[in-house]
């Protein structure tokens, strides 16, 4: 059982129990906070510091990558290392899965 269907369970059973909520505003946050546990790879750049999972073109080994702001400005740069180090998440190409929560 993914832990998708194990909260989507949860939930379910827990419903009955809740007083007046909105359905689809607890399964809107569900899915939020699922994003950061369980990422899903995606086409789109990220939008916010933290570290992702990422698959360039034609390379099938994924890389976990520390995405923060730049040093100059505020732009959102990619630690890709030597020889490129920071570089603007807007000019890298591939797929993205994150971010990620650090442990506790």
């Amino acid at each position: 059982m993914t832990l998708r269907i194990h909260a989507e369970a949860l939930y379910e059973a827990l419903k009955d129990l809740l007083t007046d909520h909105d359905a689809g505003q607890v399964k809107a946050m569900l899915e939020q906070e699922l994003r950061y546990v369980v990422p899903t790879w995606t086409g789109g750049k990220p939008d916010c510091p933290g570290w992702y999972w990422y698959k360039a073109r034609g390379v099938s080994e994924p890389q976990l990558i520390l995405v923060g702001h730049g040093r100059i400005d505020t732009k959102l740069m990619a630690d890709l290392g030597p020889p490129n180090n920071l570089v603007d998440v807007q000019r890298v190409e591939g797929k993205w899965a994150g971010p990620l929560l650090p442990p506790t």
